[in-house]
């Protein structure tokens, strides 16, 4: 009589073969995920430095703007440049006693933009700050 060869040459590759398959389902789900995060992490850098930088330009243009006021005496001038940024609607602020002219933008998810001039004589300044403040995380 003949003896037959066992069915378990048939079942273990078979097990392997299903085995290296959900090696590789698991490994594929992990780079997905990674990439997902990576994605995430990515936009969000996006939105922290276009918030910045918008805030950056906005910054430029109002010193544009008050650059007139500047020729003035620094004690008419920092009153001046307050006015003018209040109207727009931007908390500026003007401290005599220091002549220091300061302004916060905000900068969308970066945080806000702040902004310290310190007005020296008629028509000229020297930016103190000029710095990204994040926002707290509770």
């Amino acid at each position: 009589m003949k003896k037959r060869k066992s069915s378990l040459a048939v079942g273990f590759p078979t097990i392997v073969n299903i085995l290296v398959l959900l090696v590789f389902a698991c490994v594929s789900m992990l780079s997905l995920s990674r990439a997902q995060a990576d994605h995430m992490a990515a936009s969000h850098a996006w939105d922290v430095t276009y918030g910045y930088f918008a805030a950056d330009q906005q910054a430029q243009m109002l010193l544009g703007t008050i650059e007139s006021a500047v020729a003035l005496e620094p004690s008419l001038a920092g009153v001046e440049m307050e006015s003018l940024l209040n109207e727009q609607g931007i908390a500026a602020r003007y401290d005599p006693d220091s002549q220091i002219f300061s302004f916060t933008l905000p900068a969308d998810e970066a945080g806000t933009l702040s902004v310290s001039l310190h007005l020296l004589e008629p028509g000229s300044y020297e930016i103190v700050s000029w710095q990204l403040v994040p926002y707290e995380t509770e």
